[in-house]
């Protein structure tokens, strides 16, 4: 078999079929939240301890298909720790489901509100989370402009190691993978406090969010918003004037290097940094974390694994929990060193060099981690070829696996379910039919041309090196 199998995260993510309360257990929600869309509940999945978060949307809400339907693509694509995960699409006649990584902490705004203000080192890590899930989407041409501590959430309860951010709902497209200029945005977007002065005026870019930063930054340091005001129009004459003042108690044992930065993010725009230069600045790499141990062997036992199990641990890995993959996903951000938000084959080969002292030539390595072929590690892939055999190999993980390449709930995994999942749009290359016929055969055991879930289970728990 001479070609190499692609596949891409969001092909996992699908509109389901049939109801949402036949999957998760609806009647006994957690409300979460609420406003004018809808609601957002917890609720567990049916059949296993899994508890997910589900943003429910009143289709007579929905003013604008296209910008929803803008949200739905957008969060389809994001790869990234520091962004919230969504899962599954379910829709009936009124409403639309979208199933969410639950995270139990709630919004950061209720921690500000709790705790008035951070020391520096808080505000560090906070800060830095969110800039490297921004550098992340402004990479991939994607401009979130509705950056707020209320869609910054807690993975859990007063943990500000684990932040994620939410709430795609404005966000937009501000340069396509084929285009070479970038899109001037246009239209006020945001909520007043964090609105930078170009897009009070209409006409703006991407450097609209290292604005809403810079108000964040503030925020954490002192518990008050730098441009405030009893109404939105005297919010906006502080905004247009940048009429702020560190001459607060809260600012009195602040260092200089973070008044700086806040000072930069509140420049005009043709002078203000992009987000991959914020995280540059002096006072965001203090106290850097060393590096942990990089197992290389993990992503040669993923290298020599067959092509179907490699879909399986895609897979996992974007199912997997915050909790348990905290470490990778640590990791996969100090590899990152340009902090794009994906990994180089240059980053790997350094962080390698770093651990073993010696360069190995890694390319053909790589090439067989890249699933989904673009030329870097996405942060999924990197998870996929790093996970222990001791948590893929939970019964759980593995029947939740077979169920989502099992289509058509048949109870054995068939070429046509394959060719469904892989060739999505997209996926350029021209698959044989023999191909698909060997994509089964090595775990087919019977040779009845299905795969059933303990052909499916033996195979995950093959080593191939």
């Amino acid at each position: 078999m001479d070609q190499d199998i692609l596949v891409k995260k969001q092909w996992f993510i699908k509109s389901m079929n049939g109801k949402i309360d036949d999957y998760y257990d609806m009647k006994n929600k957690k409300q979460l939240g609420s406003g004018q869309f809808g609601s957002v509940i917890e609720v567990n999945q049916k059949g296993s301890d899994l508890r997910r978060a589900v943003k429910i949307i009143k289709k007579s809400s929905i003013e604008n298909q296209q910008m929803f339907q803008n949200e739905i693509n957008i969060m389809r694509e994001l790869d990234h720790p520091n962004i919230i995960r969504l899962y599954e699409i379910y829709e009936d006649q009124r409403k639309i489901y979208l199933v969410m990584e639950l995270c139990q902490g709630g919004e950061l705004f209720d921690l500000i509100t709790t705790r008035q203000k951070f020391t520096e080192q808080e505000a560090r890590i906070i800060f830095k989370q969110v800039a490297l899930a921004l550098s992340y989407c402004h990479s991939h041409g994607i401009c979130h402009r509705d950056l707020k501590p209320e869609n910054l959430l807690l993975y859990i309860k007063d943990d500000i190691t684990s932040i994620k951010v939410a709430d795609f709902g404005l966000s937009c497209i501000f340069k396509s993978k084929n285009q070479q200029e970038k899109k001037q945005l246009q239209g006020r977007a945001g909520s007043a406090y964090y609105m930078s002065p170009e897009v009070l005026s209409g006409q703006y870019n991407e450097l609209c969010d290292s604005w809403s930063l810079g108000v964040i930054l503030y925020i954490l340091l002192s518990g008050i918003p730098p441009f405030y005001g009893n109404t939105d129009q005297k919010i906006f004459e502080r905004i247009q004037k940048k009429q702020y003042s560190f001459q607060f108690k809260q600012f009195d044992n602040v260092s200089k290097e973070v008044i700086d930065l806040i000072n930069q993010c509140f420049q005009d725009q043709n002078q203000r940094p992009s987000v991959k230069q914020i995280l540059d600045h002096s006072w965001i790499n203090k106290d850097l974390e060393n590096l942990k141990d990089f197992n290389l062997n993990q992503f040669k036992i993923f290298a020599g694994t067959t092509k179907l199990k490699k879909i399986a641990l895609n897979f996992i890995a974007s199912r997997l929990s915050e909790s348990e993959i905290k470490d990778l996903g640590n990791l996969f951000k100090q590899l990152d060193k340009n902090n794009d938000g994906v990994l180089s084959v240059s980053e790997i080969s350094n962080a390698i060099k770093i651990f073993s002292g010696k360069q190995e030539q890694i390319t053909d390595l790589l090439k067989q981690i890249d699933t989904d072929q673009n030329g870097t590690i996405e942060y999924t892939e990197f998870v996929a070829a790093s996970i222990q055999r001791q948590l893929f190999l939970k019964q759980e993980k593995l029947y939740y696996a077979f169920q989502a390449l099992d289509i058509d709930g048949s109870g054995s995994i068939s070429k046509q379910e394959l060719q469904k999942i892989l060739n999505e749009e997209g996926n350029s290359l021209n698959y044989t039919e023999d191909y698909w016929t060997q994509l089964i055969d090595g775990a087919d055991k019977d040779k009845n041309g299905e795969i059933d879930y303990n052909e499916f289970v033996e195979m995950m728990g093959e080593i191939y090196i």
